[in-house]
């Protein structure tokens, strides 16, 4: 009950942020809206790859541009993702200083960071293609070989998602490029040992509640709509699309909001406005042991 407890919290903290600026939940919409779009913009070059392959292209060159096509989707959903998601750091960034961001004013900030988004991405993707690669080799081997290589995969991926968790807000704040914003990242998770960030099951265990509470309301509007006839079922997958697309942008939102928030608070040692300072003290510990910053 404790943790449940303090799961709500977090949620209510973030979700409260988001109810005074609720364009936010525009950005990982148009995040994933421009995604799509530009999968599908990809899907003609991926397909004439694929026939050069059956046509016969030697197997070394249909590798090279196999991973050369595998390198621009990773670097253009990054791109799309890291733009937007800048959006909704600098939106809360402007908020916890007692100020309100427009929408067009948190488009202009991001447009303005162009730059080092793109060598951000440029960065990921490569990461992204050297874990494929291992994936690649992984699959190829057998035995020990192939289990080990996939564990040193999974731990190397794992590193990197968490060692990259404060890189956007670092290069808001900080006005950081890439790799200084990695260093930023990297600093402020060792420094409050990283391992206790409540974030991961607070708002994660909320998140997992409503998913499964519109798991168990579609399963109900299937079953009373069904007998409605194809219009009925229309309907229940509507509304539960709606309502599975609007928990993933509330909590996309809510994540990045408190996030940002652990930002603040580890490298500035600063409680943001509309948080608890309670909490964010629990969601870090220093190197000997206490609660808070190491400053």
């Amino acid at each position: 009950m404790d943790r449940f407890a303090r799961s709500w919290q977090i949620a209510k903290l973030s979700f409260g942020v988001i109810r005074k600026d609720k364009e936010m939940l525009a950005f990982p919409l148009l995040a994933g809206i421009f995604s799509l779009l530009f999968m599908l913009v990809l899907l003609f070059p991926t397909i004439l790859v694929q026939l050069l392959g059956q046509a016969g292209l030697g197997a070394v060159t249909f590798g090279v541009v196999e991973y050369a096509a595998l390198f621009v989707s990773y670097l253009g959903l990054s791109f799309i993702a890291t733009f937007f998601n800048m959006c909704v750091v600098y939106t809360s960034k402007v908020r916890f200083s007692g100020g309100d961001a427009t929408f067009m004013d948190s488009i202009r900030f991001s447009l303005s960071r162009v730059g080092p988004i793109f060598a951000w991405s440029m960065l990921a993707a490569t990461v992204g293609i050297f874990l494929r690669l291992l994936d690649h080799v992984a699959s190829r081997l057998g035995g020990v070989g192939k289990i080990l290589l996939s564990v040193f995969r999974a731990l190397l991926g794992m590193i990197w998602s968490i060692v990259v968790t404060f890189v956007v807000p670092a290069m808001v704040y900080d006005n950081l490029g890439p790799v200084d914003a990695i260093k930023k990242s990297a600093q402020t998770i060792q420094a409050t040992w990283g391992e206790s960030l409540i974030r991961h099951y607070g708002l994660g265990f909320v998140g997992f509640l409503f998913m499964f509470g519109g798991i168990l309301l579609s399963i109900g509007l299937f079953s009373g709509l069904s007998l409605a006839g194809p219009p009925g079922v229309v309907v229940a997958i509507v509304i539960s699309t709606l309502y599975f697309l609007a928990t993933f942008l509330l909590f996309n939102c809510a994540n990045t909001v408190f996030n940002t928030a652990l930002y603040v608070y580890a490298s500035e040692g600063q409680v943001p406005d509309d948080f608890d300072s309670v909490l964010l003290e629990g969601a870090f510990r220093g190197k000997r042991g206490e609660t808070g910053g190491v400053w």
